[in-house]
């Protein structure tokens, strides 16, 4: 038997488009074609640029190449094949995907020489056919850019050939630049580009017109993907149909390349990048801990709840993939103020499949002739959290059938504002007003916001015509960031600002009728009185001085101070409760007047704990003063009183994460009263025996005291 060799071949790379620029550099297109204007290569350089850059942003499957003619040497396939020929032709890039670099490259001034644009058109063909190999280009297109002042010199023989062998491959001639089908450019050259024009259905354009054309960026068109599923109408019926995305809110770039910069070449490497690691510290002690020792949670409040593996068995399961209607409802039922606009699908009989599409026709007519609209539970996936949505039937004038599916808001996202009655005599217009308004809406009236002499529409701002602003000037920062790397970002340019401005003709024409409607609606300044607040005393010097009438012509100087008598500070004596103005004041006038401490002690410890939390200027004097005032009573008749508050204080401190004002309860002296404190402390201890704190001579530490072993070993669990 003899031996076989097996071959395998790569299935060819999948292009969209290859486009080839040639670009003429010579000396006929150096010169400007206006008085102090852009010559014909300035232009066709900028165009060319353009073009590549909105190549590179709509990152499709393109490619790239540019052909320099009239360039300084000659270097091209064909020159290499027949030496003496295709003279002054260079090919600066071949096909490969549209770069940067490529508007960097291109040339910053014309040359001294000439090249047949001709022969330019034969060197794309041949590189378009051979020049990337193991690819399958879809589309093949040349750009040319040239005046046509330079000869071709071509026989009649050889064009015939070269534009079969054109028709034969599928190639597409464009001529951007002079206008071909002018009657000014009539002459032989014009005649025979619009010959490859129209022979191989390509497309001519002017300068200005293709710049208008490449204002904003494009996106790339994308074939839409389908998502399948069983319309489910009840147990028995279901229906296969198509889903297609037709509106979603996406953002301008969706992947992001990150870079870093060398500080010393100042260029951005490719190769290098930013490692990070992501590690679990244990804030108690500082320690890394494994992701195996690491427990889910959320955040509820200021508390998390840990989530674990077993947890997850009890989550609701919303079941496989599928579209199920829950039942039928009047469209009036379904407003605008129900769905939650993200996104808008429509919805089709399953393709090549024309029982489902029968059927499917067969609802649409049904819920269009009946006025209804289908609510569907949506599963897009396994797993996936379920969605309620509205299928609302659309027929077009083009025989076009199909549901839109619309997300419908759950009654917790959906907020209810009451406007105030305007039927009402106040809020009546005559006749002259209302008509004064259907001349404004007129006169502003988009559709005709243009002269037809401007543009071909003269409509303004058309729906599903319009581009992004703000995603445009996004894509020009990436393009001028890309180009510019070391210089700021510029401003929006005036075509993306003229997206918001008011058309002038509409301005012009509702001018008029502005200052009509302000005849008519005699406008009042309404006064809103301001309620007057009460007038907190401020306890310094200053605020003093200005609220002291003056009795004098001398001022009071800093001497005199001491000499003010602040009566107007001074608190009633009538004080029903301990406050957090002055507590100890109020303190001891509830004393004076008989209380208890057992009654005061309560009102004391709220009040302290009233400046602490709801403390907000940082500054806890006034709190720890009256602590010190708490606790000296305490001391002198039942320490027990205080030190019970103080255990339950410095618990709720430490839940509180205040460590701040513990260490200032420790630095001011204020912990737990003790025996040893003062010599009526053996006199005093006969009425508080059961205070082990103060039995003691020993202060505890804040954990042993106030939080059990118990509760530590059940933190120590989680």
């Amino acid at each position: 038997m003899g031996s076989h060799e097996i071959q395998t071949a790569m299935a060819p790379t999948k292009i969209d488009q290859g486009t080839i620029i040639i670009l003429d550099i010579g000396k006929n297109a150096s010169v400007p074609e206006e008085k102090n204007g852009q010559s014909f290569f300035e232009k066709a350089k900028e165009c060319a640029g353009r073009i590549i850059e909105r190549k590179i942003i709509s990152q499709g499957k393109n490619l790239v190449g540019i052909i320099l003619l009239g360039a300084k040497t000659t270097n091209n396939s064909l020159a290499e094949l027949a030496p003496g020929t295709c003279r002054h032709i260079e090919i600066l890039e071949e096909l490969q995907y549209p770069t940067w670099s490529m508007i960097r490259k291109l040339p910053d001034k014309a040359s001294k020489s000439k090249g047949n644009w001709f022969d330019a058109l034969l060197v794309a063909a041949e590189h378009l056919k051979n020049g990337v190999p193991a690819t399958k280009i879809a589309q093949k297109k040349i750009i040319l850019m040239t005046n046509f002042q330079a000869p071709s010199e071509m026989e009649d023989s050889q064009v015939k050939q070269a534009m079969a062998g054109f028709q034969e491959e599928g190639f597409e001639v464009d001529v951007i630049g002079p206008d071909i089908y002018s009657e000014e450019n009539n002459n032989s050259e014009i005649e025979l580009a619009r010959l490859f024009v129209e022979e191989t259905k390509g497309a001519t354009a002017t300068f200005d017109y293709t710049m208008r054309y490449l204002l904003f960026h494009k996106k790339r068109a994308i074939n839409a993907m389908p998502w399948n599923v069983d319309l489910s109408i009840g147990p028995n019926i279901k229906i296969p149909v198509s889903t297609y995305i037709r509106i979603k809110d996406e953002p301008v770039v969706k992947k992001w390349e990150k870079a870093i910069r060398n500080p010393v070449t100042n260029a951005a490497s490719s190769s290098e990048g930013i490692k990070k690691e992501k590690v679990h510290i244990n804030t108690e002690d500082q320690t890394t801990v494994g992701t195996d020792n690491v427990i889910k949670g959320y955040e509820y409040g200021q508390q998390v709840i840990p989530f674990s593996e077993c947890d997850k068995s009890m989550l609701y399961d919303p079941g496989q993939k599928s579209l199920k209607v829950y039942g039928f409802t009047k469209a009036s039922n379904i407003t605008w103020q129900n769905l939650n606009g993200d996104g808008l699908a429509y919805v089709f009989g399953r393709k090549r499949d024309k029982k489902a599409q029968y059927a499917f026709r067969c609802l649409i007519e049904c819920l269009c002739e009946l006025e209804l609209v289908g609510i569907v539970r949506r599963v897009y996936n396994n797993g996936n959290a379920p969605k309620m949505y509205a299928l609302m039937p659309v027929i077009d004038t083009n025989n076009f059938v199909c549901l839109s599916m619309v997300g419908i808001c759950y009654k917790d996202e959906i907020k209810n504002m009451a406007f105030p009655v305007t039927s009402i005599k106040k809020y009546g217009c005559n006749e002259e007003q209302v008509d004064c308004f259907k001349e404004l809406i007129k006169a502003m009236d988009l559709t005709r916001a243009y002269e037809e002499s401007e543009f071909d529409d003269t409509e303004a701002f058309p729906i599903a015509k319009m581009v992004s602003p703000s995603a445009q000037y996004v894509l020009d920062c990436i393009a001028y960031r890309a180009m510019n790397p070391g210089k700021p970002l510029p401003q929006p340019r005036d075509d993306i600002i003229m997206l918001f401005k008011i058309p002038p003709l509409i301005e012009k024409r509702s001018r008029e009728v502005t200052d009509k409607l302000k005849k008519l609606f005699v406008l009042n300044k309404v006064e809103v009185k301001k309620r007057d607040k009460k007038k907190n005393h401020a306890m310094d010097i200053d605020d003093y001085q200005q609220n002291q009438p003056s009795t004098s012509n001398n001022d009071v100087t800093m001497d005199d101070l001491s000499k003010i008598e602040l009566k107007m500070f001074k608190k009633p004596d009538n004080v029903q409760r301990i406050g957090t103005v002055n507590p100890i004041n109020d303190f001891d006038i509830l004393k004076k007047e008989g209380k208890i401490l057992t009654d005061l002690a309560s009102q004391m410890t709220e009040a302290i704990e009233s400046m602490v939390y709801g403390n907000i200027d940082g500054n806890f004097s006034k709190a720890l003063d009256a602590m010190m005032h708490f606790r000296n009573e305490c001391l002198k008749n039942d320490p027990k009183l205080y030190n019970n508050w103080l255990k339950i204080f410095l618990l709720e401190l430490a839940d509180r994460k205040r460590s701040n004002i513990i260490d200032m309860i420790k630095e001011k002296k204020l912990n737990y009263i003790l025996q040893s404190e003062n010599s009526l402390s053996t006199i005093q201890s006969n009425t508080c025996d059961d205070s082990q704190l103060y039995d003691n001579d020993t202060v505890p530490t804040l954990t042993e005291v106030s939080i059990s072993s118990e509760v530590n070993d059940l933190f120590d669990d989680m």
